[in-house]
């Protein structure tokens, strides 16, 4: 089991996380940005649009990116706080040695390199290349998740290569592309807001997509009924019209419940299912009985 080298507080008092109290006279004020730089947040799948402001090559603040089509300016915690990271005093810049007692020490990127090269060899002579796994993150550039492919492939040649949407967007992507050909969303969140009625199901929007939130309170003002699948009292579940908290596992029991029902009551759109679906007869007579 691994164990500290140092007590805890020290490793906090030393690396952080470091809490930011504003001092008695307040923050000083940042210098004017010498550009505005237009991008997303890449926290989650909302990609939501921001200026980012830029002094001397530094990031120094935001600015809402009122004309982006999709969050119109507005952006959850993680957006406003998105710049703060590449200066953040927690962050780390240089390699650090384990040293039993002393906690960490610095030690140089020559020296770093070759005992992480010799340490992956050494394992991997002895219990094969697939004794590592690589797991990456859903906020990386496309050009950083392909170099991250292909050092698993090529430089360890390792099979086991994941990363954290495995969690999340992996299986919404491929509910997608089974249902709809698309491994992502087939309309616009615009279209949200003249919906009668919405179905939120698997989905934590108010903690996991904040700024789609806004768009099924658009809905609502228009008299939208909102309906909440979720097994917990999630905060968007709290003004829904029906909340149905079903056993985890239980989903497709549900969903083939209202299948079944709109079939029973011949309250299916025919003439769609004609043109725009595949296996329609064999979907209901899974859930016929």
């Amino acid at each position: 089991m691994a164990t500290l080298p140092v007590s805890a507080e020290e490793l906090i008092e030393k690396y952080g996380p470091s809490l930011n109290y504003p001092p008695k006279e307040g923050f000083a004020g940042r210098d004017e940005p010498d550009k505005e730089v237009k991008t997303h947040c890449c926290f989650c799948g909302m990609q939501c649009g921001m200026k980012l402001l830029v002094k001397e090559n530094k990031v120094v603040g935001f600015e809402p990116w009122m004309e982006f089509p999709y969050n119109e300016g507005r952006l959850c915690p993680k957006g406003v706080e998105r710049y703060l990271q590449n200066n953040h005093p927690d962050r780390l810049m240089y390699p650090l040695r384990r040293v039993k007692g002393l906690g960490f020490a610095r030690m140089p990127w020559d020296e770093a390199l070759e005992h992480t090269v010799s340490e992956i060899k050494r394992i991997q002579e002895k219990y094969g290349n697939d004794a590592f796994g690589m797991l990456s993150g859903v906020s990386l550039t496309n050009e950083k998740s392909y170099l991250v492919g292909k050092f698993a492939r090529v430089a360890l040649k390792t099979a086991n290569l994941d990363y954290n949407g495995r969690l999340c967007m992996v299986s919404a992507g491929a509910g997608n592309k089974k249902a709809f050909g698309l491994d992502r969303i087939s309309n616009s969140f615009e279209d949200l807001e003249r919906a009668e009625v919405i179905i939120v199901t698997g989905a934590n929007i108010s903690e996991t997509f904040p700024t789609l939130t806004h768009w099924i309170w658009r809905a609502r003002d228009y008299g939208a009924k909102l309906i909440v699948v979720d097994p917990r009292m999630i905060p968007l579940a709290r003004t829904a019209d029906l909340h149905l908290p079903v056993k985890p596992g239980t989903d497709s029991a549900l969903y083939g419940a209202m299948l079944k029902y709109l079939a029973d009551h011949d309250m299916l759109d025919h003439d769609f299912i004609r043109d725009h679906t595949s296996g329609f007869d064999e979907a209901l007579e899974i859930v016929k009985d």
